[in-house]
């Protein structure tokens, strides 16, 4: 048997198609949820993405102990526990978080892992000289919106995008 969990971060339900969005273009969201299980009353009790993680991974309500952070020590993950009973899991992500101080640990829970560099602000390629974004872009000008314009100049094609290599 294989199961493959997928997980967004910011991906709202009421624009998906499988859940009567018919304005939004996504035909790879309805070939998903054709071929697979979609749920119309699983509710999550935290919703910022580490705190989503940690209850996905252990199955108990994170906010009933703290907002964001790792997986504590005595936290028992499901990666984890399959592992142990000897099946493979294996994470494949873009999300740079699980390698930042207070949301690391969830990685090392699986038999292997792979991480896709330069989503977000991810501190993936160095550059002294500040980016060139459009002049028309309004966007606020901080150390992540600097670093992700950074990255962006070596992710010029489809291919090369984290989420593409997540998926292939």
């Amino acid at each position: 048997m294989k199961a493959v969990l997928v997980m967004y971060d910011s991906l709202n339900r009421h624009l998906l198609p499988p859940y009567g969005a018919d304005w939004t273009h996504a035909p790879n969201f309805a070939r998903l949820a054709a071929r697979s299980v979609t749920y119309d009353t699983c509710y999550a009790g935290s919703l910022p993405c580490m705190p989503a993680r940690r209850e996905l991974h252990t199955g108990r309500h994170n906010f009933l102990h703290r907002g964001w952070g790792p997986l504590e020590p005595f936290d028992d993950s499901m990666p984890e526990l399959l592992k142990q009973h000897g099946v493979h899991t294996h994470l494949a992500s873009d999300h740079q978080h699980y390698w930042e101080d207070g949301g690391a640990t969830y990685h090392t829970r699986y038999s292997t892992w792979e991480f896709f560099r330069g989503q977000e602000g991810d501190p993936w390629k160095g550059r002294v000289a500040g980016p060139a974004p459009p002049p028309d872009l309004h966007s606020s000008q901080n150390d992540l919106w600097r670093q992700d314009w950074v990255n962006r100049q070596y992710l010029d094609t489809e291919e090369k995008q984290p989420q593409t290599r997540t998926f292939d």
